[in-house]
């Protein structure tokens, strides 16, 4: 958190000096930017800080469970909200609580019949040192422009 705590309090002497209108801009691009950074870094299987998922466990025979990468198609479903005051990106409904499960490695009963199942952490959404880096230089070419 304290690379947020951070972030926002340079965020928030650049917003003094903006518009709303202007602010709102600027929040709706850097939303969209992120949304494309996490689709990403889900599509590459990899956390915030680099490494890769846990994989998937293994059935009795040694096969993985499902085909395919974790999340093929859970970065399609991101979500993002922005407004002169903030920007966000995650997602909705029932992805929110598959991504919530693994983003903090809970655990639950897949189906009420199944039994409860520990799940790994798997952080899908999260700010790195690039995407730190990212905003503070989208936010000073849209200064410039």
């Amino acid at each position: 958190m304290d690379v947020i705590s951070g972030l926002n309090s340079w965020l928030d002497q650049i917003a003094l000096r903006l518009e709303p209108a202007q602010r709102r801009e600027l929040m709706r691009r850097l939303a969209q930017g992120l949304r494309i950074r996490f689709k990403d870094r889900i599509k590459q299987q990899r956390d915030p800080t680099g490494y890769r998922y846990v994989p998937r466990k293994r059935n009795q025979i040694g096969k993985i469970k499902r085909q395919g990468a974790l999340f093929q198609n859970i970065g399609k479903q991101l979500k993002i909200g922005y407004s002169a005051d903030h920007a966000a990106v995650g997602f909705g409904g029932r992805t929110a609580a598959i991504a919530r499960v693994h983003q903090d490695g809970q655990t639950i009963r897949p189906s009420k019949n199944a039994g409860p199942t520990s799940y790994p952490i798997r952080q899908l959404v999260g700010f790195s040192k690039d995407d730190e880096q990212w905003i503070q230089s989208e936010i000073q070419r849209f200064l410039n422009t």
